[in-house]
């Protein structure tokens, strides 16, 4: 299924509740209205992250890399159906919602252009592969190809303002750095 400019997304207020109003995936942009996204961090147990580039038919930093799965919370879904829809959609990758964990929600506005102003919070979740990595399929609409690296080098690349990565990931990487720390040996 492909991401469309034409999906309804609930509005939000700036505490993060929806408001009742439901607007376009492209007026939202549009407009600069508030909404929540979902950014989802896959690892395996070497503590490899999964990083996509982004295929140069998407809205929003195409062709440049970006984390394992990002993506926009439909009106009425909760962000962590969003995060598994999000994985289906763009990897191919059906797993079971307690595989997913959820860190925290980040606050980010950013402005791409005069028609996307995107002011959104991003429900941070992750997830470890411990035994096989899932076959990936992509969806060429929205991915042009995967790598692992380690996250270290994606650390490096975050702080590294000419790398081919998204420029969105700086605060929440070192969050997600910490809760790696914290994983225990006998789940890596």
């Amino acid at each position: 299924m492909k991401s469309s400019l034409n999906d309804p997304i609930d509005v939000l207020d700036t505490t993060g509740k929806p408001t009742g109003e439901v607007l376009s995936k492209r007026e939202i942009h549009a407009r600069g209205k508030l909404h929540r996204a979902v950014h989802l961090y896959l690892f395996d147990r070497e503590n490899n992250l999964l990083l996509q580039r982004r295929s140069p038919h998407v809205d929003y930093y195409p062709n440049r890399l970006s984390i394992s799965v990002t993506g926009h919370v439909d009106a009425g879904e909760t962000s962590q159906a969003a995060a598994q829809r999000e994985l289906r959609e763009e990897l191919g990758i059906d797993i079971d919602t307690g595989q997913l964990k959820f860190l925290f929600s980040l606050r980010q506005d950013s402005t791409l252009g005069s028609h996307y102003i995107d002011r959104q919070f991003n429900d941070i979740y992750v997830c470890r592969f411990i035994s096989e990595i899932p076959k990936i399929i992509l969806n060429p609409n929205e991915v042009s190809e995967v790598q692992w690296v380690p996250f270290t080098t994606f650390e490096a690349m975050v702080k590294d303002p000419k790398s081919e990565l998204a420029s969105t990931y700086e605060v929440e990487c070192d969050r997600v750095a910490t809760w790696l720390k914290g994983v225990p040996k006998s789940m890596r």
